[in-house]
This record gives C-alpha cells, structure tokens and sequence, in this order.
C-alpha cells in the first residue's frame, strides 16, 4: 500500500509518497520493506516527476527502467505537451503490463474469475458457477494487488502552465487506460487516502457510505455529503512552499494514524517531496540517501 499524493499550484507541482512496500509472502502473511522509491525524476535536469502507487513492479522490469525508457523516448522526440507525454507512458507500460511473464498468468486468472457470479455467503443454494468462497478471497487480492497507478506532473515547455495527469491500470481491462488530466489549484492523495479525507474533510468515502446506507440515515446521498462540507477544512491559494508543507503533512499524518491503529502499517518510511516550479526543473525537496536502509535505526 501507499500514500501517493500531488498538488497542483499556479507556481508549480508538488509530487510526494511514503517508501514503504509490501510483499505478500502467501504463507506468512505480508513482509513490508521501509525503503522503496515510488517518486521519480523522468530524466536528468527534467521538467517532469512521476509518483505511482500500488503494484510495486513487473517482475523482473522495474518501473525505474521504465521511466528511463520514457525519458530517452522524450529526450530524442520531444513531446507536444502534457498527453502526448501520458500517450506514450500508457502505450509503453500497457504492453510491459499485459506481456509481462510474470503478470499475464495472473491477469488471466483475475480475468477467469471475474467472469464468473460473485460468492454469496447468505445463498441457501450455492450457484454452481459461482465462485466459491476460496476464488472469491483469490479474485479479491489479485484484482487489488495487481492494480497501479501513476501520475505524472510538470511542464511541457515551451508552455510553462503547471499540469498532471493521473493513469491507472486495472486488471480486468482489456484496453489501455485513458490518461485523466488534474485541474489546477487541485491536490490529490491515491493509496490509502482515508485519512487525508477525515483529517481534511471530516469523513472518509466508506464513512459516508455506511452512514448514507444506515437505516438511521433518511436523507439523500447529496444531503450527506453537504452537510460534511460545511465543516471540511479549506484554504486558499497556497504559496508554493506551503503546498510542499500540506504534502507532507498529509503523508506524515497517514504514517503516523495507520501506526497507532489496528491497521497493519502498510504505509511509512522516509518520506519523499520533489517540486517543479514554472521557473525550475525538478528538484528534490527531500530525497532518500543510497544509505538509508543501512543507517535505518542507527543512533546519531
């Protein structure tokens, strides 16, 4: 799991995310290593980062060479703008996805599965075609596990307009994704955002649903989340500077909660922030070192 985040200013794009990621080692449960990079720089002295959020990798293709494959593809033909940059990842990484060696056995099982009716534990009369309980757990974990995201953030020069897109890859689908533009002035958490929604705005989406389908609730859907509104914590245009701060306080707040909950604690480690201000290529706000899971816990 992970906490991925982006915010979208005038001034500039600021990308941050957690270092943590989980393996799952199917017979003693998950296995988290502290010290993963999940943000990146697309080529050196670049005006373009990327952060990405679920599956950690294909395999035996890691997505840093990945993005260095893009910025190659980039530095030899420079792209139009913001999509056509998107254009080329999804074209890039939907064939690495779907061909990989290591996934493609588990997207078609994912596939097999879905296709069958849903287990239902209250049935008097299992549907036969159904799945049963054991591929309804399986369908569940890979339809989750091997999902990603990205978003890529920055500037297509010679327009300096701050800009990001967000592109995810599900499993079940049979066509690339479409990339989806971020508006401006805008800020987005991917991962495990419910506690950037409760901090931020008071409640979370699954704890607006549960409270929208209680029998102790009688108004509307759109009632609900008006009257969360009146009460969410807004803020204005902010510097860039302080939009680097909300990131990270973001971030921090998710590693922290899900530390001292009962959750297991998918998301921590070094935090990263990187920037791309309208006037500056990508810079590193904060940056792990190459030893850091060396130095983790030594005392200074």
């Amino acid at each position: 799991m992970t906490i991925a985040a982006c915010y979208i200013s005038p001034e500039g794009v600021v990308l941050g995310a957690d270092s943590t990621a989980s393996i799952n080692t199917a017979t003693d449960g998950f296995h988290y290593f502290n010290h993963t990079q999940k943000l990146f720089e697309i080529g050196e002295q670049s005006n373009l980062g990327v952060v990405t959020w679920g599956l950690g990798g294909l395999g035996t293709t890691s997505y840093r060479s990945l993005f260095a494959e893009l910025a190659d593809d980039l530095s030899t033909n420079p792209p139009n703008d913001m999509a056509d940059v998107g254009a080329r990842w999804v074209a890039k990484f939907w064939g690495a996805y779907t061909q990989s060696a290591d996934l493609a056995p588990l997207i078609a099982k994912c596939k097999q599965l879905a296709a069958k009716p849903a287990f239902d534990a209250n049935a008097v009369a299992p549907d036969p075609l159904a799945r049963t309980k054991l591929e309804e757990n399986s369908f569940l974990q890979l339809n989750q596990n091997l999902f990603v995201g990205f978003c890529i953030g920055g500037m297509v020069l010679p327009d300096r307009t701050p800009s990001a897109l967000c592109i995810e890859f599900d499993p079940l689908s049979n066509a690339p994704p479409v990339a989806t533009s971020l508006g401006i002035n805008t800020r987005w958490f991917w991962g495990a955002p419910n506690i950037f929604h409760r901090l931020i705005t008071g409640a979370d989406p699954n704890f607006l649903d549960s409270i929208a389908h209680s029998q102790f609730w009688t108004g509307t859907d759109q009632d609900l989340v008006s009257l969360v509104q009146q009460h969410q914590f807004g803020h204005p245009i902010l510097p860039i500077r302080e939009a680097i701060d909300f990131v990270h306080v973001c971030i921090y707040s998710t590693i922290k909660a899900l530390k001292f909950s009962n959750f297991s604690q998918t998301c921590g480690g070094p935090i990263e922030l990187a920037v791309i201000t309208t006037d500056r290529p990508f810079r590193w706000v904060r940056h792990k070192e190459w030893d850091t899971a060396i130095d983790d816990g030594v005392p200074l």
